[in-house]
């Protein structure tokens, strides 16, 4: 809505938000009904939470953090008649609550056809596994899954907005990206769902008869964190010298070939509360000044963690230059993610360079990660013991009133942009190679990435 991404009605056609917003009454739609024609009820939306809750796998957390438990899911997740549902929550904003309950994790089963093909109470997991037939309510269900060859979708004919213009969509597991973009060249597919930067620069720049290049802004982003107890960057005028050494558009114009947007906040373009500010621009003479106020003349040494992908790399590399323009002198050391994320959950870094996905399209999902130390997650890894940050990232998260919030929100990025030990390097683009004849797929991809909406897409 206005470019923001908004909860949408969807199986839930209304709602009222009660006892200053911990009380959420949802009414479903009368025509909903799961693909094997069994109308949606209460009951069934019921199971699905409870469910979640107590297989406990990812992302049951999710509920947990708008206040549903596996403890209390008996007296949190109620059903007031057939076509009501009450939720208990935590007093939250609404948008969290509506964008949580919102994601692919909050889609209903069909508590009967589940539980007719339950096995030593697993809740109907291992059957769910790769197939949803008779399951789901959504647009589309899973017809077949053959693990690294396809998965068949086969559109819902009792969808309640009415079956999707295209009645069946075939996903080739195509591990090579060169040959998904010959294949759509060809014409042998309607999509390459993952091409090379270089691919999508290659059609960008030099447009193809019968395909297209779709981009849009993705929900994540790429940044460089500063360990803000470790040496040089207890003092923020080196912590803001390393802002201005870097050359942002060299990273977005080399390494990306263009495929990302400046934005040096942490709040993503497209969600509540976003504000442009981008402050920061290569700065040689400006860093080293910091650099001599701090005591630093001749800079210092450093070490660069990150992942070996080839943008992860090319990144560190074109920042190990920079550096060395303003006199700091850096290492580059990369291990496997999973080693990275170990050593950083355990604060060993010095300088890291990696990327956040967002859990849910609300700036809560942000701000406590990147603002909040006392969740423990990354500004806490950064070592940022920053109170007034986290005041205000938990005051916007509780604020009910929406232009309350902004205010808060914009006096959190302000604050963040300027005090924090992150360097947000850019937003990067999702992008797709695509026929000609395929419509409404940018429309279908503009949402939240995890909910890529096939029911706008139809082809000519």
């Amino acid at each position: 809505m206005n470019g923001v991404l908004t909860p949408v009605p969807g199986l839930a056609e209304s709602w009222e938000i009660l006892e200053d917003g911990t009380k959420y009454v949802f009414h479903l739609r009368e025509n909903a009904r799961f693909s094997n024609g069994d109308p949606v009820t209460a009951d069934d939306v019921v199971f699905s939470f409870q469910r979640l809750l107590s297989i406990y796998k990812s992302p049951a957390w999710l509920l947990e953090e708008i206040g549903l438990t596996r403890e209390n899911m008996q007296e949190t997740i109620t059903k007031k008649d057939d076509r009501t549902v009450v939720l208990k929550t935590k007093p939250l904003a609404p948008n969290i609550i509506l964008s949580i309950l919102g994601g692919a994790w909050g889609g209903i089963v069909n508590k009967k056809a589940v539980m007719a093909n339950e096995v030593n109470g697993d809740l109907g997991e291992a059957y769910l596994l790769d197939k949803s037939v008779g399951a789901g309510a959504g647009p589309y269900e899973i017809a077949e899954w053959k693990r690294n060859d396809h998965v068949l979708l086969r559109a819902n004919q009792y969808f309640w907005a009415g079956v999707p213009a295209i009645k069946q969509i075939f996903i080739k597991d195509v591990p090579e990206s060169t040959t998904q973009f010959l294949l759509v060249q060809k014409g042998d597919v309607d999509v390459a769902w993952r091409v090379t930067t270089e691919q999508a620069a290659q059609l960008r720049d030099s447009p193809q008869k019968g395909v297209k290049l779709i981009a849009v802004p993705s929900q994540s982003n790429e940044y460089i964190a500063m360990n803000a107890q470790w040496g040089p960057f207890k003092d923020e005028r080196v912590v803001k010298a390393v802002k201005y050494a870097i050359d942002y558009d060299a990273i977005i114009n080399s390494v990306l070939r263009g495929f990302a947007v400046l934005n040096q906040n942490f709040i993503p373009i497209g969600y509540f509360g976003y504000i442009e500010m981008n402050p920061y621009k290569k700065d040689v003479a400006k860093a080293k000044q910091l650099l001599k106020d701090a005591g630093y003349p001749d800079g210092f040494e450093v070490e660069i963690l990150t992942n070996p992908t080839q943008i992860r790399m090319d990144e560190a590399v074109l920042v190990q230059s920079n550096f060395a323009e303003v006199g700091i002198k850096a290492t580059v050391t990369t291990m496997p993610a999973s080693e990275m994320y170990a050593k950083f959950r355990q604060q060993g870094h010095q300088i890291i360079l990696a990327g956040w996905g967002i859990d849910y399209p609300d700036p809560d999902a942000l701000a406590k990660p990147f603002a909040n130390y006392r969740v423990k997650q990354l500004a806490w890894r950064t070592m940022w013991y920053d109170d007034h940050a986290a005041d205000l990232a938990e005051k916007a998260g509780l604020e009910l009133n929406e232009e309350r919030r902004l205010e808060l929100y914009k006096e959190l990025q302000e604050y963040w942009i300027e005090k924090s030990p992150f360097v947000m390097l850019y937003q990067p683009l999702d992008f797709w190679v695509i026929r000609d004849n395929v419509l409404g797929f940018e429309d279908a991809a503009a949402g939240y990435s995890i909910t890529f909406d096939f029911t706008k897409i139809s082809k000519k």
